[in-house]
């Protein structure tokens, strides 16, 4: 169970995964081996999984996001069902968030589009999987905001 100590160490994570443990160990007045240690806890215990980079995705040539809003056929066998589907979408280079729902449709999939073509080929390909009986695309209104502060996508 984390306590107090634990969470500041989080919210440190957080606001920049590269801050180094010195520099934890100081601002919250404990050793350095007392953070390294924390923060192995907390990773061994699944807590923490990992860090990331943050990229800006207009800054690497998409101009917009989409949300797939998917449902899935009940029949056709295993490689249809939603969690088979689901790990495909996972793996797609253009899809950066994947899950299943509860509600209207089974499965979303956001995914980041450089124009409208794009978005089009995109739903496409996500529509010709095995087992999707109906696809649902919407763009992201505003901007491109998306981002994974406190847990991987």
């Amino acid at each position: 169970m984390m306590d107090e100590i634990d969470e500041k160490i989080i919210a440190m994570m957080t606001n920049d995964a590269r801050i180094s443990f010195r520099r934890m160990a100081k601002e919250l007045n404990k050793s350095p081996d007392t953070i390294i240690n924390r923060y192995q806890k907390l990773r061994d215990a699944g807590d923490v999984r990992g860090s990331t980079v943050i990229v800006e995705p207009r800054k690497i040539g998409y101009e917009g996001m989409a949300a797939f809003h998917i449902d899935v056929s009940t029949s056709g066998g295993a490689k249809t069902d939603s969690t088979s589907i689901l790990k495909t979408l996972i793996k797609m280079p253009n899809i950066i968030v994947a899950t299943k729902t509860v509600g209207d449709h089974d499965l979303l999939a956001i995914g980041v589009i450089h124009d409208f073509d794009h978005l089009m080929k995109l739903g496409k390909e996500i529509a010709a999987l095995p087992g999707i009986k109906n696809i649902q695309t919407a763009l992201w209104a505003g901007g491109v905001e998306i981002c994974p502060r406190y847990f991987i996508v």
